[in-house]
């Protein structure tokens, strides 16, 4: 994008340049049709739009949303833990934004910073619980969880990290400690909680999914869960299905799953229905389209199961398999703009062309 607007830039100069020689030779001239002229001016300005409206800006030129800043820390007992504290994360994003959609930011911005690669359960209704971060893991037997307080006022964050929203200025810290009674979110804080979106509500331009699982039964030693149908919104991917899913039904074989969040791809399955993978086996959670008879390319957060499709998330081992068929385009519709744009111009300097051959004979 930066090579292509300084060639508008030069375009635009070089536009200008000509329109100021053709206002000469048309006073020289004494050429009354101002046709020419006109097509000078339009081209200038759709030239000016695309260098002074970058593609990005054009795509979100109706967000016009306060930025805040948001500081997330990391705290435990170091001597305890045997690891060092790593250096507070300090963030601007959009007002509005959740806890959750922050802490996956910092993970996406430092791929191999404290944030990247925590581990959850997402309960339905009541979204995401982290249970490890940077390799410290929750200890059940001990009761060491990671709690989330507010440092301004010290009490614990009053609802999920899907759905708190920090306040401006405000800091943020995931502690590693010992789970007390005292620790339930039911304090004040700064920030405040999103209302959760109901899973019984009609989605827009409905589509409708299925959704099943399917292990090796005499390995894993449980029956196969039946699959369940929902209706979602045309383009959901698979990840906000199973949530729908497991938020419609919570004694279901998709509630309570279990999930690594990877910076830039996303959440990666590690359990459901309580049967873990098994990386020393290579046995892993697979996407697999019921219909086309071939493993999904692409991962939970990122694959977009098709209307009356059915997806099974396999426990199997994994092996090497052929390249997909499917080729997800990835393309901006600012890129689409530029190119129309470029388009317009070349017929414009035609209709110029022919203008300049009238104007001769």
């Amino acid at each position: 994008m930066k090579i292509m607007r300084t060639m508008m830039m030069i375009m635009i100069k070089i536009e200008m340049m000509m329109m100021m020689m053709m206002m000469m030779m048309m006073m020289m001239a004494k050429i009354k049709d101002g046709g020419v002229v006109v097509l000078k001016v339009v081209k200038i300005m759709i030239l000016t739009y695309f260098v002074l409206f970058p593609a990005k800006s054009r795509e979100r030129r109706h967000v016009h949303l306060p930025e805040v800043t948001v500081t997330l820390k990391m705290d435990w007992d170091v001597q305890g833990v045997g690891k060092d504290i790593p250096a507070s994360v300090i963030m601007k994003v959009q007002n509005g934004t959740t806890l959750m959609e922050m802490v996956n930011k910092a993970a996406e911005d430092d791929k191999k910073g404290p944030y990247n690669k925590y581990d959850s359960v997402y309960h339905g209704g009541m979204g995401y619980v982290i249970t490890g971060m940077y390799g410290i893991e929750e200890d059940p037997a001990t009761n060491k969880r990671w709690m989330i307080l507010e440092e301004q006022s010290g009490k614990t964050i009053p609802c999920g990290v899907d759905f708190y929203v920090p306040e401006n200025g405000s800091s943020i810290i995931f502690r590693f400690t010992t789970y007390s009674a005292d620790s339930d979110h039911n304090h004040t804080t700064s920030g405040y909680c999103k209302p959760a979106s109901s899973s019984h509500q009609s989605p827009a331009s409905p589509i409708t999914v299925t959704i099943a699982l399917d292990w090796n039964v005499t390995l894993v030693g449980k029956p196969i869960p039946a699959p369940h149908t929902t209706q979602v919104t045309n383009g959901s991917v698979l990840l906000d299905i199973i949530n729908k899913v497991a938020d419609e039904d919570p004694e279901g074989p998709f509630n309570r799953y279990v999930s690594t969040y990877h910076g830039g791809l996303g959440h990666s399955v590690t359990a459901f229905n309580g049967t873990a993978q098994d990386p020393q086996a290579s046995i892993y959670w697979m996407i697999h389209n019921n219909h086309t008879r071939e493993h999904a390319p692409l991962g939970v957060s990122q694959y977009k199961p098709k209307d009356g499709s059915v997806t099974v998330l396999m426990h199997e081992k994994l092996t090497s398999y052929g390249p997909s068929t499917g080729k997800p385009t990835v393309e901006s519709s600012g890129h689409r703009f530029v190119g129309t744009g470029l388009v317009v111009l070349c017929f414009l300097t035609t209709v110029e062309s022919m203008f300049f051959l009238m104007a001769k004979y």
